[in-house]
């Protein structure tokens, strides 16, 4: 196996883990013995009998948008009272988690842990979670790796560019793209280089062939640059795009890798929200969808085998991808709480940076996740089938504004386009005539025809994100940026998904009218 450690940067290999309050390190006096009970009168943590917290009960929805839901708030028959949030009594005490101060439940944690100093690595009940999940979901294909919590995907990224990248050193990154990570490159000096995305229906996201010829010409197409070091992807439901890719495209980017003896950074804060195919049958009633009547249609076994897009850490049998995940998209963003999983000596270069940076994840944080996840969705499984509810109710939202756009004048007559995701919360809204492929407009007028109906989108009262604010190269992505990124997890219920995509659509089909004007 390739000696993971090339891939490390000079920054991050000079970082060595202390503590001042640490025992010494030299080799104890002949005939020491530790002693049984040791008394800490070094580190400077307060005892948790100072903590003003006694416990906490987080009280628990059985389904996404429940508090929406006509039967979460039916009242009960008889004389039994119900709770402001619906349940009766006994129902409360099924759907709530109580973290007292102490306990003794050993893969559960405690406020006088919760409320402490951490481990930088994290809380070793959720670090061995996130390792189970990994080990079950997508399992490296050698043994020498491990996993680190941190504080959401962002940090993850970060510390991931800190580990690998020094100054000058390149990394490839999809042309459109989640922008605040060029920033985490240029922090460390890196020198970011965009791959064209193949905005094509049917696409796998990343260009292969460009990437390819690329890499085979890289000191012709960039004789001032190293090789590439790194590059970043967000392989399953892509943002802003919504593509995925699939295993056997994968297989081939890893080969280059290989070849190329570059290092993978796979963002995935999407990838376990898989998407069925539109399908308008699912509409042929036209009452309002109750979000309890969205029910899981899969096992878990069925899940894993046949839906999850196994990850390039499955592939990896050479230690080079490092696969940044977070709770954000699936427990909550404001949590920031996330984990990086790679080769165990990059794993220890981000530990040794999170020393020096944020000194690790809430313990709050983590104490509430882990928590939830073990004491009262039961687990590895648990929180599977928890992701596939997330999946069903992400599915219906996606249906519901293709649909919105499908039944549009706009689309009916070739105006615009929706590439259907896979996975994910992002559909791309091509705008037809603005495309320079078709002829109706030139490549460096993209950009400003967009500006022009952003504002008429806006005016029409809803939001949208353009393709040219989201790429590595406003320049060199000019004739592919006639598209908006859609999301649909934001809005409230379904009367306003269906609504946004009539606005966004009467919108561009005016502007069109209008001669490509506002």
């Amino acid at each position: 196996m390739t000696d993971a450690s090339q891939f490390i940067s000079k920054r991050a290999q000079s970082r060595k883990s202390s503590h001042f309050a640490n025992v010494p390190t030299e080799q104890p006096p002949a005939g020491f013995k530790p002693h049984s009970k040791p008394l800490l009168l070094s580190y400077g943590t307060p005892n948790d009998g100072f903590f003003p917290i006694d416990s906490i009960d987080v009280n628990l929805v059985k389904f996404p948008f429940e508090h929406q839901s006509k039967q979460g708030h039916a009242n009960g028959s008889g004389s039994t009272s119900k709770a402001n949030n619906g349940y009766t009594k006994e129902e409360e005490n099924s759907t709530s988690v109580h973290i007292s101060r102490h306990t003794k439940t050993p893969n559960l944690l405690d406020l006088s842990r919760g409320l402490q100093y951490a481990p930088v690595p994290g809380l070793e009940p959720l670090l061995e979670f996130t390792k189970d999940f990994i080990a079950k979901t997508h399992k490296p294909a050698y043994d020498d790796w491990g996993s680190i919590l941190s504080t959401g995907a962002s940090d993850g990224l970060n510390k991931a560019c800190d580990a690998i990248l020094d100054p000058g050193d390149v990394i490839l990154v999809e042309e459109f793209t989640f922008t605040p990570f060029l920033k985490f490159v240029n922090n460390v000096g890196g020198v970011p280089v965009p791959v064209k995305i193949n905005l094509s229906n049917d696409s796998d996201g990343l260009d292969f062939e460009h990437l390819e010829n690329l890499l085979k010409n890289w000191s012709k197409e960039h004789p001032s640059l190293p090789k590439p070091k790194a590059l970043y992807t967000i392989s399953t439901g892509q943002n802003p795009t919504g593509f995925t890719q699939t295993v056997e495209f994968r297989r081939k980017v890893y080969k280059l890798a290989e070849e190329h003896n570059f290092v993978i950074i796979e963002d995935d804060p999407y990838g376990y929200l898989t998407l069925p195919k539109y399908d308008p049958s699912r509409f042929s009633s036209t009452d309002k969808v109750d979000p309890a009547e969205l029910k899981n249609d899969l096992t878990i076994e069925d899940y894993l085998s046949n839906h999850l897009t196994p990850s390039y850490l499955e592939l990896d049998t050479t230690g080079r991808v490092i696969r940044v995940e977070t709770f954000s998209k699936l427990f909550a963003p404001g949590l920031r709480l996330g984990f990086v999983i790679g080769h165990a000596k990059i794993i220890d270069a981000i530990k040794n940076y999170a020393e020096v940076a944020n000194r690790g994840a809430s313990g709050l944080s983590q104490t509430v996740v882990n928590n939830v996840i073990q004491d009262k969705l039961g687990g590895i499984d648990g929180w599977l089938n928890w992701i596939l509810k997330m999946r069903a109710t992400y599915s219906h939202r996606k249906d519901l504004l293709l649909q919105s756009i499908y039944q549009s004048e706009a689309f009916k007559k070739g105006l615009v386009d929706v590439i259907d995701p896979k996975a994910g919360m992002f559909v791309t809204f091509k705008v037809k005539f603005l495309d320079p492929a078709e002829g109706n407009i030139g490549g460096d007028e993209v950009v400003s025809a967009m500006k022009q109906l952003l504002w008429k989108i806006i005016s029409h009262g809803v939001l949208v994100v353009p393709g040219y604010n989201m790429t590595v190269d406003q320049n060199f992505s000019l004739e592919r940026s006639n598209f908006f990124r859609l999301c649909y997890a934001p809005l409230d219920n379904d009367d306003d998904i269906i609504e946004s995509g009539r606005r966004l659509t009467d919108a561009v089909l005016e502007f069109h009218n209008n001669g490509n004007k506002f």
